[in-house]
């Protein structure tokens, strides 16, 4: 772990800026304000945490009677604080009523504890975090209030999901029962309730159907606020040094007027015609759809075939925009539908109709990929229109999120189960950080076997928002030998970049190996959806981040560029592949940058000349 110095400076002030203000340094791509941050924000912050609650909880709630129920209580440990003053505080608890609570959230009463609180901790920053707290009134009022309207079913239904439970569990840990046990069972119960009241599910309800007391632990909240903002300054630190590169490599790049070359975001003249089909799996319970796009070409052209492996929660018409747009260029495209993690098995589980999403689907998915193509051989074997025209010896494969990982394992990574086993049971914020491992830790339960996943048939992948930092690891990454693109989103926080894309590209060896940072792309920045279809699940606009159909065009060129090198040997198509034509391609919001090559040394150094600088 990096040891970070950082020189005392203002640092409440920095960090409301940051917090009402809503800076983010990433964005603003200045390493330097990326350091001020973490220095101001980890220097002080057990004293802001510390401020922030006794002056939030003081100044909302009302005095709590004799005799009302003592639903929150704040375990405070003891704190000697030296900066500015010197404040020294015994351990205690504060304990609060729900019903007072409710009661500021409706008439926005202020206490008379208000002002012991204040003269406890006087010091100019807690008396302006007291004016800020005073004019923010209404948003307090307004966030306790807030109604989220959720399925009850589905809320149901998720909590039972492996996914839920940890999630719960993570929560757990700060929002303890008052015999200090992990809360999630109670959690659990106080969502179901809150979902189905009348009233929606909003904070208040949430506390008032806990089922006893709640207990916080501030010094064990403050630790895990640490050890998250560490870990998440270090992302940005990270993420910005790389795009500076990325930058820099395009000022040595040899200079190309792009505008004299062909367009590769415009669709191609080649007509297609799409077919719909279905294939079997045998581990499955029924056959599979499956979509393939068929270029209409002269006879004597032998045709490259593209797999698009879609995501968890996703299906056939999730790439239809790339899947076109690779057809109309002469690829046939071949699109399956993983029934095991399809939308329509997700939705089917939030139904209550079907069993969960389990370990078996790491093996079902590469499975029905090799099924499809075995299928397909015989099928245009027979059909004298076709025969002889498809290469299945020159397969690429286009994979997001879970089709990422079906796209690697095909390749040649193994499952990583034994170290995965060890990961997963152990407790620790990779988890709170990094969702995508609730899903890898489910084939924990597969036997211990040989899985031979890889097709000899693939010969260059895109893995797009990848999860595998725990399914295959380093050692299995480093085990494929032909050409890999990662594309990592760096508002991703369902597949972080920092573990699922950036680590596992260190540890590629394959030469032909490309990183692509796109920024402030999400985990659903690549992901279309027509206009026509109908969405049963929708995902929160801030969770989808800006218009996904703005990034369509430039993974239609990259992923052009791409096959023309490495399935149809066009090694006039490499200047694509360059931080320089990204750049010329860019449109707003989106930013697009690649590298060729990093290191761990790398890394390590970045984070070392950080700690140095402090």
């Amino acid at each position: 772990m990096v040891f970070y110095r950082c020189k005392a400076k203002n640092i409440y002030q920095y960090i409301m800026n940051i917090i009402l203000a809503k800076i983010d340094p990433l964005h603003q791509s200045k390493k330097n304000e990326v350091t001020q941050y973490f220095c101001l924000s980890k220097m002080l912050i057990r004293r802001f945490i510390l401020a922030l609650g006794l002056s939030i909880l003081s100044a909302i709630f009302t005095k709590v009677p004799a005799g009302a129920a003592e639903k929150i209580i704040i375990d405070i440990p003891a704190l000697k604080i030296q900066y500015p003053i010197t404040v020294s505080l015994p351990h205690f608890r504060l304990k609060i009523s729900v019903k007072n609570i409710e009661n500021f959230a409706k008439e926005g009463e202020y206490s008379q504890e208000f002002t012991f609180y204040s003269e406890m901790l006087t010091t100019a920053e807690t008396k302006e975090m007291q004016t800020v707290l005073q004019k923010n009134k209404l948003d307090l009022q307004e966030l306790f209030q807030t109604r989220f309207d959720l399925n009850p079913s589905i809320v149901k239904a998720f909590l039972e999901e492996p996914a839920g439970k940890e999630i719960l569990k993570g929560l757990g840990r700060i929002l303890r029962t008052e015999d200090n046990q992990n809360g999630s069972t109670a959690l659990k119960t106080a969502l179901e309730l809150s979902v189905s009241d009348p009233d929606g599910l909003t904070i208040i309800n949430l506390l008032k159907n806990f089922p006893g007391d709640i207990l916080i632990e501030l010094e064990n909240s403050i630790n895990l606020t640490e050890e998250l903002l560490r870990r998440f300054i270090e992302e940005r630190l990270i993420l910005a040094e790389l795009q500076d590169q990325a930058e820099n490599l395009a000022q040595a790049e040899k200079k190309i007027d792009f505008q004299s070359l062909p367009d590769l975001r415009q669709p191609g003249n080649v007509r297609w015609e799409k077919q719909s089909l279905f294939f079997r799996n045998p581990n499955r319970d029924r056959s599979s759809p499956a979509d393939i796009y068929l270029p209409q070409l002269s006879r004597n052209q032998l045709i490259p075939v593209i797999v698009i492996s879609h995501g968890l929660g996703s299906d056939l018409n999730s790439f239809v925009y790339l899947a076109e747009h690779l057809a109309s260029h002469g690829f046939a495209v071949v699109v399956p539908e993983h029934i095991g993690s399809s939308a329509e098995k997700i939705e089917s589980i939030f139904g209550g109709f079907s069993t969960p999403v389990d370990g078996m689907e790491f093996i079902n998915r590469p499975l029905d990929i090799k099924y499809l193509l075995d299928q397909l051989e015989e099928k245009i074997a027979s059909d004298p229109i076709w025969r002889g025209r498809l290469n299945f010896q020159q397969v690429g494969v286009v994979g997001q999120s879970f089709g990422g990982y079906t796209a690697l394992s095909l390749a040649g990574a193994p499952l990583n189960l034994e170290q995965l086993r060890q990961n997963c049971q152990s407790e620790d914020t990779r988890f709170i950080l990094n969702l995508s491992l609730l899903l890898q830790c489910q084939t924990i339960k597969l036997p211990k076997t040989n899985y031979d996943l890889q097709d000899e048939r693939i010969k260059a992948i895109i893995a797009v928002n990848p999860l595998i930092s725990g399914v295959l690891g380093s050692e299995g990454v480093g085990k494929i030998e032909i050409p890999v693109m990662i594309v990592a989103s760096t508002k991703d926080i369902i597949a972080p970049p920092i573990p699922e894309q950036i680590y596992p590209f260190i540890s590629l060896t394959t030469p032909e190996r490309y990183l692509v940072l796109s920024e402030p792309a999400t985990h659903f920045s690549f992901i279309g959806v027509g206009e026509e279809q109908e969405v049963s699940l929708e995902i929160p606009q801030e969770l989808i981040g800006p218009n996904p159909a703005l990034a369509y065009s430039s993974m239609q060129a990259l992923t052009l560029a791409w096959f023309q090198v490495y399935l149809q040997n066009q090694n006039g198509s490499l200047p694509y592949l360059s931080e320089s034509y990204l750049e010329y391609i860019n449109q707003e919001p989106f930013n697009f940058s690649l590298l060729r090559s990093l290191t761990e040394t790398d890394i390590q150094k970045l984070l070392d000349n950080f700690s140095e600088q402090k």
